[in-house]
């Protein structure tokens, strides 16, 4: 088994997220989709950072490594395509 970390907020899973400087305040844009399969891959440590930045939760998978690598793929795909179906979660400090 190879286990690996999503973050779920509500129905959600995160796919990314990115940082802004908007009139010296750190804006952060955290970007989610309702469907598993696309959600993004991540280690342990990362997933509790993420969690408590966009206040989801982490939800533990345990598979095997070709379905992890399978996983990536998928998200890429997604994040790459240009008809993205995602809802967008600002949080300004």
């Amino acid at each position: 088994e190879y286990p690996f970390y999503f973050i779920k907020l509500g129905e959600l899973y995160y796919v990314y997220h990115s940082y802004k400087n908007v009139k010296k305040k750190e804006v952060s844009s955290y970007e989610f989709t309702n469907d598993e399969s696309l959600a993004f891959p991540i280690d342990e440590e990362s997933a509790k950072q993420l969690a408590d930045e966009c206040g989801g939760r982490i939800v533990l998978k345990n598979t095997t490594f070709n379905d992890y690598i399978s996983q990536g793929e998928r998200w890429s795909h997604f994040i790459d395509s240009k008809k993205k179906n995602i809802w967008r979660i600002y949080i300004i400090t």
